[in-house]
């Protein structure tokens, strides 16, 4: 029995396509997002050991390195939220004999939802600084 070939592929293969580069850097978002992610988890343990610990951790928030980070996780997500609504159209296709929903109403439908579900937390978020303000 033979060996299958394996056609070799070198590790600059998505530098050749424009098409690939995009996906690379909407992939590569993940990265900022999960140093945030650990970021802010960090904050959550700290505020179980105390409040001297989450005072302490939220002096360390105004380090440049860490307001740098802040400044690019923002930036990866709006990144990877427009280029994600840009792509919805081309994964969600809704074309039956008796349903035919073009793609700009998709891509529509899923911007409308983005700024409720956002105005939505935002409003929460202010609701509940309220609430603990006013105790």
């Amino acid at each position: 029995m033979h060996k299958p070939y394996i056609q070799r592929q070198r590790a600059d293969w998505w530098l050749r396509n424009p098409a690939y580069r995009r996906y690379m850097l909407r992939e590569a978002t993940a990265l900022p997002l999960f140093l945030y992610t650990l970021l802010l988890m960090s904050g959550l343990f700290q505020f179980t050991r105390g409040e001297a610990a989450f005072l302490q951790w939220l002096e360390m928030l105004r380090s440049p390195w860490l307001l740098a980070l802040h400044g690019l996780a923002l930036a990866a997500a709006l990144f990877h939220a427009v280029t994600w609504i840009a792509l919805v159209p081309k994964i969600l296709v809704i074309d039956t004999d008796r349903l035919r929903v073009s793609p700009a109403a998709v891509k529509l439908a899923h911007q409308v939802g983005a700024v409720v579900c956002n105005a939505g937390l935002l409003l929460l978020a202010v609701l509940l600084l309220r609430a603990a303000a006013g105790n």
